[in-house]
């Protein structure tokens, strides 16, 4: 069984929104989360009071209890926090909704993605784009015993989450290659399978206080979000050289970073696959492809 662990960053006003999430096997987690509560007492030893939790905002701003690191010891923190998460060779797994282009997409088929005004629900799409990638990357696995546990940072709107894992779309078949009938002519039947088998029905939600790989999974957000508003000008850099060091941290860890095709199938056309492409920042298209060492 695998667990994915699930953070967002840029619900606000900001141009961009990620939801990211970390998948790691039931059996390698526990590894991961007692070195997060290292690394988390190491840091309050070094800042000589107690971390709660690790927010990146705060800390890549050198905001609150960061306030003493200055920005070349932040750096340093970041890179040895990212060669850790390297070494542990997990997945990362992302969405990311360019909230402009958003409000420009054809919804014709997709109202319930609308709200009030027919503004976008920019999280509710990158959610479902995340567990279409989910889906789209364990379907194949050879032995594969069960599904994905998705636990979310707890605030976010349960009963959305539950709903789209349990009665994704019909728009979104094509995503992973799904037909509701199987079989031909008389021998045609129902599909046995569900939508979004690799995913366990109820989505879980938690502190992130309490849960480390949601902090984790908080730091890739981020980062993935921040990445792309630089490349994109809507952010300006606040020193020179932010943009090239934002990008050398996201070629880290664009090795761990799912396949791009997980992210957008292209067999047959898809036009599931084109309609979340089409509301995507330009600089997170082929991320893997175009970062990855």
């Amino acid at each position: 069984m695998k667990f994915c662990y699930v953070d967002e960053s840029g619900k606000g006003n900001e141009r961009v929104l990620v939801v990211a999430g970390i998948v790691t096997d039931s059996h390698r987690m526990h590894v991961t989360k007692r070195d997060w509560l290292n690394i988390i007492a190491a840091l309050a030893k070094q800042l000589a009071r107690s971390v709660d939790e690790f927010h990146t905002r705060n800390f890549y701003r050198g905001n609150g209890i960061w306030r003493d690191l200055d920005g070349r010891q932040r750096t340093q923190l970041m890179n040895g926090i990212l060669k850790w998460l390297a070494d542990r060779n997990h997945k990362i797994v992302f969405s990311a909704i360019d909230k402009e282009r958003a409000d420009k997409a054809d919804y014709a088929g997709r109202g319930d993605f609308l709200a009030g005004a027919n503004k976008p629900r920019y999280w509710r799409l990158a959610t479902l784009h995340l567990l279409l990638g989910i889906q789209k990357l364990h379907q194949g696995a050879q032995k594969n015993k069960g599904n994905t546990v998705l636990v979310f940072d707890r605030g976010n709107d349960e009963e959305d989450v539950a709903e789209l894992s349990l009665n994704p779309p019909s728009w979104t078949d094509s995503f992973y290659g799904y037909t509701p009938l199987i079989g031909k002519g008389k021998r045609q039947q129902p599909n046995p399978s569900a939508r979004l088998n690799q995913i366990v029905d109820v989505p879980f939600s938690a502190d992130s206080k309490k849960v480390g790989l949601l902090q984790i999974a908080d730091l890739f957000a981020y980062l993935l979000r921040h990445h792309a508003e630089l490349q994109a000008d809507y952010t300006r850099e606040e020193y020179t050289g932010e943009k090239d060091k934002v990008c050398g941290w996201i070629k880290q860890i664009a090795p761990l970073i799912v396949a791009d095709s997980c992210r957008w199938p292209s067999v047959g056309g898809c036009s599931c696959s084109k309609w979340f492409k089409g509301v995507a920042p330009e600089s997170l298209l082929r991320l893997r492809n175009d970062l990855a060492v």
